[in-house]
């Protein structure tokens, strides 16, 4: 599939920018800047840093203590590697719910403006029904319908405006901050094409999801009891308990595990769709253009009316909105793919300085 998510189109991606702290330049906040910004400031990540250090600290007091047995021990070592685990997890479910947010954000806001179109369209349709109802080439009815296709998309685009400020403060608060404030999102740079194997990357997922290792880290506590108990000195009822327990964990470590494998495959398929949709959203941006270019040679020409081409205009807008949706959609499919992998393929959390 050619030119598709083409960087040098300028038109609907820019290219990575700088990170910048909370001075962005010119009230534009880019994907970069607002994930940088929740890994500075945004709670989720500093609680997971914060309980790394926890349990770091309480495994270093435990090693240093020589009465420690080894359950404390073993416990204490899972819960470190349980919290450095969830913190490279984290960093990917912060950056899956800013892409999230910032993605929806955008897409309001190119929302807006296709409704302010439309608006301005029928409201010179109305102007137009009026015109003729005086000339007596028109009814009262076509004048009544052109000023309910007005109404209907004034209130349209009422709506679209009141999610702006929703949407925004879902934002702020993934950035630790209060509101955003006057700033405008730009438009998502280029995303990259999910190039990946799902054989080999299937080969240590269970190392990187917590919800994996945490089934895995019960299981071999379970197995530990299991040989604590299986002597002549502990009573039968404590290591048949042991034994059960250690059933019911391996069944919960099988269910998490297929969950896992399953999930992985349905984001990736997800993903993979999400991007052939953006090569069909451009060609019909791209016909939308050559009728408003065939449409704007005609008005010159005297063969059709401004009317005509201002309709045509709006209609490449429409076009232009689906290619967002379709951009945005794949953006946000890719996060979710790399949440379910436990490795980034979007490219942010490094631009970010995640890592």
């Amino acid at each position: 599939m050619k030119n598709v998510l083409n960087p040098t189109n300028k038109r609907f991606f820019w290219v990575l920018l700088p990170v910048f702290s909370l001075g962005w330049a010119q009230n534009t906040l880019t994907l970069v800047q607002a994930l940088a910004q929740a890994y500075r400031q945004g709670p989720s990540l500093q609680s997971a840093q914060a309980t790394l250090q926890n349990a770091t600290l309480q495994l270093n007091a435990l090693k240093a203590d020589p009465s420690t047995l080894i359950v404390a021990l073993t416990q204490a070592e899972q819960n470190a590697r349980l919290a450095q685990v969830n913190l490279e997890a984290t960093r990917l479910s912060v950056m899956q719910s800013v892409v999230n947010a910032y993605m929806s954000l955008y897409e309001a806001q190119q929302n807006v403006a296709l409704y302010q179109a439309q608006v301005a369209l029928n409201q010179r349709n109305l102007e137009v029904a009026r015109a003729r109802q005086a000339a007596g080439n028109a009814t009262a009815l076509d004048v009544a319908r052109a000023q309910t296709t007005l109404d209907s998309s004034r209130q349209a685009l009422t709506n679209a405006q009141g999610q702006l400020p929703v949407l925004s403060a879902q934002l702020a608060a993934l950035l630790g901050l209060s509101d955003l404030g006057n700033v405008t999102v730009a438009p998502p740079p280029a995303a990259p094409a999910l190039q990946v194997d799902l054989e080999t990357l299937r080969k240590d997922l269970f190392d990187r999801l917590p919800s994996v290792v945490q089934a895995q880290q019960a299981v071999d506590l379970a197995q530990l009891n299991v040989r604590l108990a299986d002597n002549d000195y502990t009573p039968a009822v404590q290591l048949n308990s042991a034994k059960l327990s250690l059933e019911n964990n391996l069944r919960t470590l099988q269910t998490v595990q297929q969950n896992a494998l399953t999930s992985l495959s349905n984001a990736y398929q997800t993903a993979q769709s999400a991007y052939k949709n953006i090569a069909l959203a451009q060609a019909n941006v791209a016909n939308a253009q050559k009728v408003v270019e065939q449409s704007q040679a005609a008005l010159r020409a005297g063969t059709i009316s401004a009317l005509q081409l201002q309709s045509d205009q709006v209609s490449l807008k429409s076009a232009e909105y689906a290619l967002v949706q379709a951009v945005t959609a794949y953006w946000k499919a890719l996060a979710a793919f790399s949440v379910a992998a436990g490795q980034d393929f979007t490219g942010l959390v490094q631009a970010a300085g995640g890592f």
